[in-house]
């Protein structure tokens, strides 16, 4: 896997430190832009829509899942209220409390005024449920759901293959114990692609789309870069993945961009997607401070974006 530097941390005209990753343009032919890679990558957090599309429309009508629930399914959530209500309000409606969750006790993403936390307000609690309503729905043990060959896995992994239209991936557990696959670029494009044309994810997109604050909020640094994204451009779907990853997806121009980076540079990520947005023209304006400051705030230099294209 070869990636490039593709930001750098400028202080008097020299390179103080140098982030290393990879960007592609896709549309439904190809790749329009990118350095080229073969590499699989495990999409991790990205993968939401996609687990969360195994949720029927029928099972939506059983449980009256509303649309911000359905919203925090698939969501990177920070932990706030507004999340954790509507986690709760799930595992209610289909009968079960946060002891069936099998995601791990952590500390939310936004911690302020929060002392005690739970399960609930683990990152993945939404996806967790999810999958605990597909369970319940269809009479499935809840108590291994997260095993690779249980039921539900195994049809979010058909789901995923199919969109992707590949049989060649990589497979481990994601930090939130459920199963998540390495797939190559070109066939995350097609499955994105495939999914957003599914007229069987309507409501999940609809959901997604109208509650961009569900799908992020704001974190102990500010908003989430996903809620962001969302909030300036209606029309921009964004979803972050561990690992350094992002997408954003144009539904006006059907585009999709992927933004890797080598580690978890998560501050450095959001500049490099929002300037490459700017550069592309689905943002209006930079929304991120290029300068770099003393703690102090005086301005001691900039990040500059690399050559992303070729």
């Amino acid at each position: 896997m070869n990636y490039f530097p593709i930001l750098d941390s400028i202080r008097s005209d020299s390179v103080d430190s140098r982030y290393f990753g990879l960007a592609f343009l896709y549309d439904e032919k190809g790749k329009i832009f990118g350095k080229t890679s073969n590499a699989k990558f495990y999409l991790r957090s990205m993968m939401k829509q996609i687990q969360a599309s195994i949720i029927s429309e029928e099972i939506i009508k059983c449980f009256k899942f509303t649309n911000q629930e359905l919203a925090v399914m698939q969501a990177s959530h920070s932990g706030e209220n507004i999340h954790t209500e509507l986690v709760r309000s799930i595992l209610s409606k289909i009968g079960l409390n946060k002891s069936s969750l099998l995601c791990p006790v952590i500390p939310p993403l936004n911690t302020k005024g929060i002392e005690n936390y739970s399960k609930i307000h683990n990152n993945c609690s939404g996806k967790h449920s999810m999958m605990l309503a597909y369970c319940v729905y269809n009479g499935l043990d809840i108590k291994n759901y997260n095993d690779f060959n249980h039921p539900v896995q195994l049809k979010i992994k058909e789901k995923l293959l199919n969109y992707a239209e590949t049989d060649d991936y990589l497979s481990t557990k994601d930090g939130c114990t459920v199963p998540v696959y390495g797939i190559k670029i070109e066939n995350i494009a097609k499955m994105f692609f495939s999914y957003y044309k599914d007229l069987k994810n309507s409501h999940l997109i609809e959901a997604y789309s109208k509650n961009p604050y569900i799908i992020g909020g704001s974190d102990n640094f500010g908003k989430r870069t996903d809620t962001k994204i969302m909030e300036l451009n209606k029309n921009l779907f964004s979803k972050v993945g561990a690992g350094g990853f992002i997408y954003v997806y144009n539904n006006e121009e059907k585009q999709i961009l992927m933004v890797k980076m080598a580690q978890d540079n998560n501050p450095q990520r959001e500049i490099v997607v929002l300037e490459i947005l700017y550069q592309l023209g689905w943002l209006q304006e930079r929304h991120y401070d290029k300068k770099i400051y003393t703690e102090d705030n005086y301005p001691i230099g900039e990040y500059v974006l690399n050559n992303w294209k070729n």
